[in-house]
């Protein structure tokens, strides 16, 4: 058990209204009526130990407005928010190299990056360029994070590690490569931030597959050892993309969580 209790606050910047037809794998299948759904947009942060670590860095603006999602508030104008500037962020974990994920790693220059070594290994080769993927990546997010790792800046990761003192990754693949979640120790228990290893908690707990995925398999299993630390560990998990999750977590717009909410 770590000494450290991890405050972990999520940071919501954007938005994109949808279906759930667009949503879900062959939604069809499951027989029910369509109906409007939709995808939030955040990146998490991680206080404790006297280190500021961030999880994901969120999308560009520019690529956002180019794929015509909301921006709600730049990323970075988002971080500030919350009392954090970029020099002061040491370690920032890359769940996957996704446009959304990845979009605003080059304003920290000095942080370690923790990448799963599936997925750069993925975005880096013959397979990335392909229609089915090409589309989810920006080449200069991972030409930057290839660069990042020529400067020994990266720590690659595969399987389960602890990369601090109660923060552990755990390479599940599924959506993308090497997606990978992270279990946090906070002072109120444990926190599993599933990136995009979970989107909505309704994927979660009807089992249904979210619509953008590298590997059927890989994404149910996700889905078990999401639902086995729950169970197993009492553990809070906290979706990716799920609107709810900020309101689950006392978001209501106002000026003093307009931005970020706090999970534990």
């Amino acid at each position: 058990m770590s000494e450290i209790g991890y405050e972990v606050l999520a940071v919501r910047y954007g938005t994109l209204p949808s279906r759930k037809s667009e949503l879900y794998y062959r939604y069809e299948s499951y027989k029910d009526a369509d109906g409007a759904a939709a995808l939030d947009y955040y990146f998490w942060v991680l206080r404790g130990g006297g280190a500021t670590i961030l999880v994901d860095t969120g999308f560009d603006p520019a690529a956002a407005e180019r794929r015509g999602r909301t921006c709600l508030v730049a990323p970075l104008d988002a971080l500030a928010e919350v009392g954090i500037m970029p020099a002061g962020v040491s370690t920032i974990v890359v769940t996957h190299l996704h446009y959304d994920h990845t979009g605003n790693l080059h304003a920290f220059p000095d942080a370690h990056l923790v990448v799963p070594a599936r997925e750069l290994e993925f975005w880096t080769g013959d397979f990335a360029t392909r229609p089915q993927f090409a589309p989810h990546a920006e080449p200069a997010d991972v030409a930057y994070v290839e660069r990042a790792a020529q400067e020994g800046r990266v720590r690659l990761t595969q399987g389960t590690e602890e990369i601090l003192d109660g923060v552990q990754v755990v390479t599940v693949g599924g959506h993308s490569p090497g997606q990978q979640v992270i279990v946090v120790e906070s002072a109120a228990g444990p926190v599993v931030l599933t990136s995009d290893a979970v989107h909505l908690y309704e994927e979660l707990e009807l089992d249904r597959p979210f619509a953008v995925m590298h590997d059927l398999e890989q994404m149910y299993a996700a889905y078990d050892l999401v639902h086995d630390l729950e169970r197993s560990r009492g553990a809070v998990v906290v979706p990716g993309h799920d609107p709810e999750v900020f309101l689950r977590h006392g978001g209501d717009g106002s000026n003093g969580n307009r931005v970020a909410v706090r999970i534990a």
